[in-house]
C-alpha cells in the first residue's frame, strides 16, 4: 500500500495537468477564435470604407470635371459678353459722339449766321440744344471712363504717391489758376499697392470735384495729404465746399447721382468711377461731411511692402 500511493497521486496529478491544459487549450481557441472574428469584422469594414473612399473619389473626379466644364462654358460667356461690351463701348466713343459734335457746332453756328433773324427765344433755344449735346457728350465720356476702368486689367505694383499727385495737379492747372483756387500739399507721400493709371484717375476725380463744388464767388481751397497705418495708407483730399448732409452720403458714389444739379455741373459718374476704381485694387473709399463745413474725402490702399 506504502508502494502504490505515491504512483496514484502522480496519476492523480498527470491526470489533473491534462485536465488543466486541455481547459487551458480551449480557452485559448475560443479566444483565438474570438480575435480572428473581430479581425475579420475590422477587415471587412475596412474594406467597406476602402470602397466608400474609391467611390468618394470617383464623385469628386466627376464633380471636379463637371465644375470645370461650367468654368470653361462661363469663361466663353464671359469672354463673349465683353466683346460685346467693348464693340459697344467703341460705338459709343466713335458712333454716338460725332452727332452729337454736329449739334454743338451747328447750334452755335446757327446763333452765329442767323442771330439776327433769330428771336431771343429761338437763340435761347438753339443755345439750350448746344448745352445739351455738350452734356451728354460730357456724360459719354465719364461712361466710357467708368467702363475702362471697369474692365481694364489692374495689376498692383509698387506707386509712389508723389509721382501721381504732381501730374494730377499739373494736369488741373489751367482750371486752378482760373478759379483761383489755392491746393495744399502735405507730404511725404508713401508707396501704395496700386494700379498707376487707376490712382491718378481716382486722384484727379476727386481734386477736379474740389475745384467743381464751392460756392458761387467762393475761391476753392484744397488739401491733399496722405495718413499712415499699419498695413494702408489713407489719402485725403479735403475742400471748403457746400458740404453733404448725411442722409446723402451714402448715395454720391452710385452712378447718375447729382446733388443739386442745378447749380452745380457734373454728369453724376465721376464719384463712381472713384469708388470703382479703388474697389479695383483692393481699397477703400468714404466721405466725412457737413452742410456748409466741406467735405474730406478720402480712399485706403494697402501699404507697399
Amino acid at each position: 500500500m506504502t508502494k502504490t500511493a505515491p504512483s496514484q497521486k502522480k496519476l492523480l496529478a498527470m491526470n489533473e495537468a491534462l485536465v488543466v491544459g486541455a481547459v487551458r487549450q480551449h480557452e485559448l481557441t475560443e479566444a483565438a477564435d474570438t480575435a480572428n472574428a473581430l479581425l475579420q469584422a475590422e477587415i471587412a469594414e475596412r474594406k467597406k470604407v476602402e470602397e466608400a473612399l474609391r467611390v468618394a473619389k470617383e464623385q469628386l473626379a466627376d464633380r471636379a470635371g463637371q465644375l470645370e466644364q461650367l468654368v470653361t462654358a462661363r469663361t466663353a460667356e464671359l469672354t463673349a459678353m465683353n466683346q460685346h461690351l467693348e464693340t459697344f463701348v467703341y460705338s459709343i466713343a466713335h458712333d454716338l459722339r460725332a452727332p452729337l459734335r454736329a449739334m454743338q457746332g451747328l447750334s452755335a453756328m446757327l446763333v452765329k449766321e442767323a442771330g439776327p433773324a433769330l428771336s431771343e427765344t429761338g437763340k435761347m433755344y438753339a443755345n439750350r440744344v448746344s448745352k445739351s449735346a455738350q452734356f451728354m457728350d460730357a456724360m459719354l465720356i465719364d461712361l466710357l471712363a467708368f467702363s475702362c476702368i471697369s474692365q481694364q486689367r489692374v495689376e498692383l505694383i509698387s506707386v509712389n504717391l508723389g509721382t501721381v499727385v504732381e501730374p494730377v495737379l499739373a494736369r488741373l492747372q489751367e482750371e486752378i489758376q482760373a478759379k483761383n483756387a489755392r491746393v495744399e500739399c502735405s507730404g511725404p507721400w508713401p508707396a501704395v499697392l496700386a494700379h498707376e493709371a487707376t490712382v491718378t484717375q481716382v486722384l484727379f476725380n476727386l481734386v477736379g470735384n474740389a475745384l467743381k463744388f464751392v460756392a458761387s464767388g467762393v475761391a476753392p481751397v484744397i488739401r491733399l495729404r496722405a495718413e499712415e497705418k499699419k498695413a494702408f495708407v489713407r489719402i485725403w483730399v479735403e475742400d471748403n465746399g457746400p458740404g453733404i448732409a448725411l442722409r446723402h452720403q451714402s448715395q454720391i458714389f452710385n452712378l447718375f447721382t447729382r446733388l443739386d444739379g442745378e447749380k452745380y455741373p457734373g454728369t453724376g459718374v465721376g464719384l463712381a468711377i472713384v469708388q470703382k476704381g479703388v474697389e479695383r485694387m483692393g481699397g477703400r473709399v468714404g466721405v466725412e461731411s457737413e452742410v456748409g463745413q466741406g467735405s474730406r474725402f478720402w480712399f485706403e490702399l494697402a501699404k507697399s511692402p
